[in-house]
C-alpha cells in the first residue's frame, strides 16, 4: 500500500509541477530582411532538418541525415560573401557544432562570418522546465487529499 502511495505522490507532483520540455523556443527567418523581424518557433525535428539543409548550402562537414537528437539549441548565422549575404536563425540538434563547419569552398575565399549557437534565453528564448509556487501548493494539498482518501479506506 506504501509503494502506491509513493506512485501516485509522485505522479501527482509529476504532473502539477514540472512542464518538460522539447519547447526551447527559438527565432526563425532564412534572409536579412526577415530576420529584421524574425519570428519564435518551438523547435523540433522538422525545424532541424531545416537547419541542417541550409547548413549544408554553405558550409561542408555538416552531418547527414541520420545524426540528430531528442534536443535542440538555437542557431544564429551570418555568412557575408563578395557576391551575397547570408542571414538565419533557427533550431538545430543539439549534437550538431553549427559553428564550426567550414565554409563551402565556393563561398570561402573572401568571406566573412558571424555565428552563434545556445539553449538559455541569452541568444533565443527558450522555455524550461519550471514550476510555480502555485503548481507547489497545488501538489501539496493533492498529496494530502490522496493520503486522508487512502487512510479512511484502511479503517
Amino acid at each position: 500500500m506504501r509503494t502506491a502511495e509513493a506512485l501516485v505522490t509522485l505522479a501527482v507532483f509529476g504532473l502539477c509541477c514540472l512542464t518538460f520540455a522539447n519547447s526551447l523556443k527559438c527565432y526563425s527567418c532564412t534572409s536579412t530582411k526577415e530576420c529584421k523581424k524574425p519570428s519564435k518557433l518551438e523547435c523540433n525535428s522538422n525545424a532541424a532538418n531545416k537547419t541542417r539543409d541550409y547548413l549544408n548550402l554553405l558550409y561542408t562537414g555538416v552531418p547527414g541525415t541520420n545524426f540528430t537528437s531528442q534536443s535542440f539549441v538555437c542557431v544564429r548565422d551570418w555568412l557575408k560573401t563578395s557576391s551575397n549575404e547570408f542571414t538565419y536563425k533557427g533550431c538545430a540538434y543539439s549534437n550538431y557544432q553549427s559553428c564550426s563547419y567550414p565554409v563551402n569552398p565556393y563561398y570561402s575565399q573572401h568571406h566573412e562570418r558571424k555565428c552563434a549557437q545556445c539553449n538559455r534565453d541569452a541568444c533565443n528564448p527558450a522555455a524550461r522546465a519550471n514550476g510555480s509556487l502555485l503548481t507547489v501548493i497545488t501538489t501539496i494539498v493533492a498529496t494530502v487529499a490522496v493520503k486522508s482518501l487512502w487512510h479512511h479506506r484502511r479503517f
